[in-house]
């Protein structure tokens, strides 16, 4: 059978949402992937980088999560959305790294990002609710906080990327991290605890 781009097997695939797009994949239409690529690849970037703050290795990471979006097709549950799976691909990645490389800071802490339409410093966002504020108002102390926010365990840092810095709904992260609302809820309580903790005790 031709290979040409007009061929069935090689025939865009725009249209198909990601649960069909997979069962196309697993059926062999490779070009499913590139698709699925299109739609994902540059959104989990940026969650990943967040993560290692080094762009060249999360480049690797996203590479090799479509790897294994290509290679553990079969083990793909229709019962479930695309989004989370791959997502949860790129975590595990992600905890490979961290377990392999200690990340000597977790995000500028001093940085803006837009929140509701609103510049927010990122230190503000992480602070929201405790009220330390008033214990980082010093680049030492903020340095002291990057640390401390490095050293969460993946499941709190990985809630509070997702839910203070991501901006995305307790709903969404519960859905992607396998786990319920509630459950995001009290990771980023714990988060939040602990570095108003560590803060306290460093200044």
């Amino acid at each position: 059978m031709s290979n040409s781009t007009g061929t069935p097997e090689n025939k865009p695939l725009p249209d198909l949402g990601d649960g069909d797009l997979m069962l196309a994949l697993q059926g062999g239409r490779d070009v499913a992937l590139d698709e699925l690529m299109h739609r994902y690849k540059q959104p989990l970037f940026y969650f990943v980088t967040r993560y290692t703050r080094d762009e060249e290795v999360s480049y690797d990471i996203v590479q090799e999560a479509f790897v294994r979006v290509y290679t553990r097709a079969e083990t793909f549950n229709p019962a479930y959305k695309f989004k989370t799976w791959l997502y949860q691909i790129a975590l595990n990645l992600c905890r490979d790294y961290g377990r392999k490389k200690k990340l000597q800071s977790f995000i500028s802490l001093d940085s803006w990002i837009t929140k509701n339409g609103e510049d927010v410093s990122l230190h503000d966002i992480v602070a929201s609710d405790e009220n330390i504020e008033s214990l980082i108002e010093h680049r030492q102390t903020l340095m002291i906080l990057e640390k401390q926010i490095d050293a969460l365990p993946h499941k709190l840092k990985t809630a509070l990327i997702m839910f203070s810095l991501e901006g995305r709904s307790q709903e969404e992260c519960a859905r992607i991290l396998g786990i319920t609302p509630k459950t995001v809820e009290m990771r980023v309580y714990r988060a939040r605890k602990i570095l108003l903790k560590k803060v306290s005790e460093k200044v």
